[in-house]
């Protein structure tokens, strides 16, 4: 039986440590790897420029490393469930990974997906890498709330399984035995679009940090913990 594998990248975005990944090369004859760019996403008011920069750098960063293997990042634009059922069948695709989310959006989004995934007759495989326990697990422990105090937290983990070790980064050699193929316009059809042609403003990281009272040297006392968008 053929095996046809698209691994969803998502919060992810690496080729090392990425136990989904891994199980998308599995005895695989060709995989694809995509990233959907979600049109709600994309229109959502309180993601800033910072954020928006910040994703599309690391899906360069992400495409790159596929070239190294010989592969490519496949970006998509709209709504999952409008864009998978057009992939399943314009690829053939027979297996769908990706990483859990234990997030009430993500969970709702990814059973919609698996429902889908099943009826096209496609396998999906999930796996956690995203935290370091599963939080379903802690909370499960904890009569099923969230332990509100980080002693609360820290007594339940201990009783947990040490989180696995990081795996490997996926291999050129692993790619080179299950390799998509990469059209001639793949940048005109998947290409990583730009602030501007997400009509997000364009200006330099500068300007976005000035106000924020951080020192040129050192990130000192009147450094702020964290950077708004």
């Amino acid at each position: 039986m053929v095996v046809n594998s698209v691994h969803w990248f998502r919060k992810g975005l690496r080729l090392h440590d990425n136990p989904a990944l891994q199980e998308a090369l599995s005895g695989a004859d060709t995989v694809r790897c995509v990233y959907v760019l979600d049109p709600w996403f994309a229109g959502a008011a309180n993601v800033g420029i910072n954020r928006w920069r910040f994703l599309l750098e690391s899906l360069e960063d992400l495409d790159n490393s596929l070239k190294k293997v010989n592969s490519r990042l496949f970006v998509i634009r709209g709504q999952p469930t409008e864009v998978f059922p057009r992939l399943f069948k314009e690829w053939n695709v027979t297996r769908l990974t990706f990483e859990y989310d234990p997030e009430p959006y993500g969970k709702e989004r990814d059973g919609a997906i698996i429902k889908m995934a099943q009826e096209f007759g496609v396998e999906t495989v999930i796996r956690n890498s995203h935290t370091l326990y599963s939080l379903d697990r802690i909370i499960e422990m904890n009569n099923n709330n969230a332990p509100l105090t980080f002693k609360r937290f820290q007594t339940i983990v201990s009783r947990l399984e040490l989180p696995r070790r990081p795996l490997a980064p996926i291999s050129q050699q692993q790619m080179n035995r299950c390799l998509g193929k990469i059209s001639d316009n793949h940048d005109q059809l998947y290409s990583i679009p730009s602030l501007e042609e997400l009509g997000k403003p364009c200006c330099s990281l500068s300007e976005h940090l000035q106000g924020f009272g951080i020192q040129a040297a050192g990130w000192g006392s009147t450094c702020r913990p964290f950077i708004s968008d």
